[in-house]
């Protein structure tokens, strides 16, 4: 590995793939015209080649936006098999647990249905917050959050953080487009909750210490209750699911344009607007007088930026949220 900061790591890496990708220069001719030592030119080309920007043991260079694509393309297949696991294990947590356990087994489960979730499963929410000692995650999918009802998490968070209790929490991508939840992610942030974000979150999830887990009962449906599970060999498999999901979400600020609020430019409202009405990149390419490369780049940034799994969904979505008024 290099010893550079990541953030010169990352501009070496972009400078040798400019002159690979552009100049047609071979990696190490690159590298001598960089004035890079071994490690850094090793460095800047494993980095590379896991962007997908260069193909593993050629010299060979890809496009970054067919880079962009296939990564998107990867993403997505592998978001959909975690949420077809998620919905797997919920449906085993709702029909199942609750069935005679074996003697030795030392599984157990509450359910909090619709009506107990503002009362018993908040004061039950409070008591594991209070008894984590390491570790608190959560993953939390789109929503419509109110100051109010943060307020009480949020207190929670606090506590267990002047404990010493690591937290870390996984939103929605599209949660950042939303003003108030923006500061109160960067307020959390700031009081130090390892926050990142993911274009799909397939269910609210919040597990401690491993041993305990409080999940959604319902996957499509939030106001169905919630399931409270004991016992550490299930619930290190919910957290093994967290932590995949995790490895794969992203730091906000790494989010194109979302984890500021910083309005569209013109020609992303543009492409939203065509995108909603179904256009084709090469047809919104003449008429906004671009190349197609800059629209499939344009059309990869939105989609990500609004965890949309679909062009035509990243129109609808920008439209619902007001952002082509």
């Amino acid at each position: 590995m290099s010893d550079d900061p990541p953030a010169e790591a990352d501009r070496l890496a972009q400078a040798l793939y400019e002159r690979v990708h552009t100049r047609g220069e071979s990696v190490a001719d690159a590298s001598a015209a960089l004035g890079l030592t071994a490690r850094q030119r090793a460095a800047a080309r494993d980095r590379l080649v896991r962007l997908g920007l260069l193909i593993p043991g050629s010299e060979l260079s890809v496009e970054t936006s067919t880079a962009l694509a296939l990564s998107l393309e990867h993403g997505h297949r592998a978001l959909d098999k975690l949420v077809e696991q998620h919905v797997l294990t919920a449906s085993l947590a709702r029909d199942y647990l609750g069935l005679a356990q074996r003697p030795h087994d030392d599984t157990q489960v509450e359910f909090y249905p619709r009506q107990e979730r503002a009362t018993r499963l908040n004061q039950r929410l409070n008591e594991l917050a209070e008894m984590a000692r390491h570790e608190i995650v959560g993953m939390h999918p789109a929503a419509t959050w109110s100051a109010r009802g943060l307020d009480g998490g949020t207190e929670r968070t606090k506590i267990s953080l002047g404990r010493g209790v690591r937290i870390r929490s996984i939103h929605a991508q599209i949660t950042l487009s939303d003003p108030l939840m923006r500061d109160h992610l960067r307020d959390r942030v700031a009081e130090g909750v390892e926050v990142r974000v993911a274009p799909v979150v397939p269910t609210r999830m919040l597990v401690y210490d491993r041993r305990v887990a409080v999940v959604q009962a319902d996957p499509e449906d939030v106001g169905a209750g919630a399931v409270l599970i004991r016992g550490a060999n299930v619930v290190r498999s919910l957290a093994a699911i967290y932590d995949y999901l995790w490895l794969t979400a992203s730091e906000p600020q790494d989010v194109p344009r979302s984890a500021d609020g910083t309005a569209l430019t013109e020609q992303q409202r543009a492409v939203l607007l065509l995108l909603a009405a179904g256009t084709k990149d090469d047809v919104i390419a003449r008429r906004l007088g671009v190349s197609t490369r800059t629209v499939t780049r344009l059309v990869g940034e939105l989609t990500t930026m609004l965890g949309a799994s679909s062009r035509f969904q990243a129109g609808v979505r920008a439209a619902r949220l007001g952002w082509l008024d």
